[in-house]
């Protein structure tokens, strides 16, 4: 298992996922900023223990992500390391290494847009609904700084809110991503927050409206969300997405999906630079 978030969520979440596998299958994950030297420490954990296939289930609530792409190449499945990502590190200039393992490694598709996601964001909003009519469910969620990602996540934010404004519980789905400050655009954090106060003020004068946020676990995001919204008509879940038995389930059926998908590393050097080129972009 790898995901952006440790902490208690996350260690709950992974005896969670170890329990559905059953005593047969070596589970080994990993949290945090992505980093050649752990993830090369959980595959040879998962060889030792005579593993000939290692599935890896990047549990990412974002289809895209500079993250799952340094991912990909981390294991040998692109060419070249994700530029966004070695930028905002401060990388650029340097060598990357790869994994290495003569186990297969299969990396299955992040949860992203995927039902069972969308399962637990309705759970998670009917448990702060209130009795009598029914209210608004605004999805809030990280954006990206850059466009063509911030699309991305969007479509996995707008596919979810379809699936919640199927329930005759909720008023309606609205769903918003807070995007950060980019290069381009230096006054974009203060515009998307901006932007998301005034479509708050129109939905609360229409009736009560409840705030989940789509992240995996509990941290300091959310906090700043509440200091953003500043609204008495808001009633805001606190929990993340983790732990949850239901995206346990999607975690083991991912690993067994992949037992007979082919091994999918094509690149078996050390590691890649970036161009010069893209260094400079």
């Amino acid at each position: 298992l790898v995901g952006p978030d440790g902490g208690r969520d996350w260690g709950v979440f992974s005896d969670q996922v170890k329990k559905r596998l059953g005593p047969d299958i070596p589970l080994e994950s990993f949290a945090g900023p992505l980093e050649t030297k752990s993830l090369q420490k959980a595959v040879d954990k998962l060889t030792s223990a005579r593993a000939r296939k290692v599935c890896v289930i990047p549990v990412f609530p974002h289809s895209a992500s500079m993250e799952l792409d340094q991912l990909r190449y981390t294991l040998g499945m692109e060419k070249l390391p994700s530029r966004l990502f070695l930028e905002a590190w401060g990388m650029t200039r340097r060598t990357v290494p790869r994994v290495k393992t003569k186990a297969a490694l299969v990396l299955t598709a992040p949860l992203g847009a995927d039902e069972a996601a969308s399962s637990v964001l309705l759970e998670r909003a009917l448990e702060k609904r209130r009795r009598g009519k029914a209210e608004t469910v605004l999805l809030l969620a990280v954006g990206a700084a850059a466009d063509n990602e911030n699309s991305a996540r969007l479509a996995d934010l707008e596919a979810h809110a379809k699936r919640l404004g199927a329930s005759k519980d909720l008023a309606g789905t609205r769903v918003w991503l807070l995007r950060p400050d980019s290069k381009d655009k230096p006054r974009q954090r203060a515009e998307s927050e901006k932007a998301l106060q005034v479509l708050v003020a129109g939905l609360t004068r229409a009736g009560r409206v409840v705030v989940v946020p789509y992240l995996l676990t509990q941290d300091g995001t959310l906090r700043s969300w509440r200091r953003v919204l500043e609204n008495p008509f808001l009633r805001w879940q606190e929990k993340g997405l983790l732990p949850s038995d239901r995206l346990a389930r999607w975690a083991a059926e991912r690993a067994a999906a992949a037992r007979g998908e082919a091994d999918q590393v094509r690149f078996k050097d050390a590691g890649q630079a970036l161009p010069p080129e893209e260094r400079k972009r």
